[in-house]
């Protein structure tokens, strides 16, 4: 797109290779992120293909949306036009959350968790390594601490690192931080990563289990007690781990663990953990529907958590929600298998 059709432009960002803004495109609030160095000649075309690759990849529902690209006329860069998160950075969310006192559902953490593992995944098969996962690179678009049928995340900056790379010439993808000067990625990376800067989706998925581990801690900052990030490397070299966070149940607190394995062929595929992840929620989500049953031994709504549920979904049969609840069920997964119902019955 024509840059001139870029208005209201507002800068909220910058890292190394990147600069962040907000702004307009034709009426619609966009976020733009400009390639630093982008614009050298012989490097276009090549940035070109790559942010039209970037731009499929981002179809899915996790995954922020690459728009269009345009570039800035005084520098010649690259900009990437995408959607823009009204909410902010969930790294931001959950550290607000913390200081104001609040506390997120377990559902909804789940539900949090389960959805940046639906995008990594998305990636992992287009054979798309982020480099640089973490909760500060997650967008939140909703997010209601307290409903777990309320939340929005998708993630960001996917292949950015790449687009860095290509434009200043290096031939292979290093580890590269794009949230600015607070982000410490090492203390994302896993052992193989910083030993010899090898990234695959096996290195991915040990930022996953970081990321988890943030959202289950408000967002602390990894091996917080120390200081030097060439100190943590080095724990993280010999064995070290991050702890379990005080109110994560220990069934999550083992995906992390697994996330966190020596060598990366031991590590879960994106694949299973959306499995286990999957399996995590519809236990717990059974769990509290039979403890907020109680004594009554009746079903109760997945959604409000007060009246019955009488109406199940076709065809998986979960009976889990209320009169006023059912309407437009169909229009959304199921709460507990998140498989899609074709229609709701009354079950007397």
């Amino acid at each position: 797109v024509h840059f001139a059709l870029i208005t209201d432009t507002q800068q909220i960002g910058s890292g190394p290779f990147k600069l962040v803004y907000k702004a307009r495109w034709l009426s619609t609030p966009v976020a733009i992120q400009r390639i630093r160095g982008s614009g050298e000649t012989g490097r276009r075309e090549e940035l070109a293909k790559e942010v039209k690759g970037f731009k499929q990849l981002g179809e899915h529902p996790n995954l922020v949306r690459y728009l269009a690209i345009s570039i800035e006329p005084m520098s010649g860069d690259y900009c990437m036009v995408t959607e823009f998160a009204p909410l902010g950075s969930l790294d931001v969310i959950l550290a607000n959350l913390a200081e104001d006192g609040e506390t997120i559902d377990l559902l909804a953490q789940l539900q949090v968790a389960r959805q940046i593992c639906e995008g990594m995944l998305r990636l992992s098969l287009r054979k798309v390594v982020h480099g640089d996962l973490a909760a500060r690179n997650v967008l939140v678009f909703r997010l209601d601490a307290q409903n777990h049928m309320d939340v929005s995340v998708k993630i960001a900056d996917y292949g950015l690192s790449i687009m860095a790379n290509r434009a200043y010439g290096e031939g292979r993808a290093v580890s590269v931080s794009t949230a600015g000067l607070t982000a410490r990625p090492m203390r994302w990376m896993a052992p193989e990563s910083i030993r010899r800067r090898r990234f695959s989706e096996k290195s991915d998925v040990w930022a996953f289990g970081v990321t988890m581990w943030e959202v289950w801690t408000y967002a602390e900052v990894p091996f917080c007690t120390i200081e030097d990030d060439g100190l943590v490397g080095s724990k993280v070299l010999d064995g070290d781990r991050l702890p379990r966070p005080p109110s994560c149940p220990a069934t999550v607190y083992g995906i992390m663990q697994e996330c966190w394995r020596e060598k990366s062929f031991q590590r879960p595929s994106f694949g299973d953990l959306c499995k286990r992840l999957q399996k995590e929620y519809e236990a717990k989500a059974r769990a509290r529907v039979r403890g907020v049953a109680g004594d009554n031994q009746q079903c109760v709504c997945v959604l409000c958590m007060e009246r019955k549920a009488d109406w199940a979904l076709i065809p998986c049969g979960h009976l889990c929600l209320c009169e006023q609840c059912k309407d437009g069920a169909t229009d959304r997964p199921c709460p507990l298998c998140r498989s899609n119902p074709t229609s709701v019955n009354k079950i007397f």
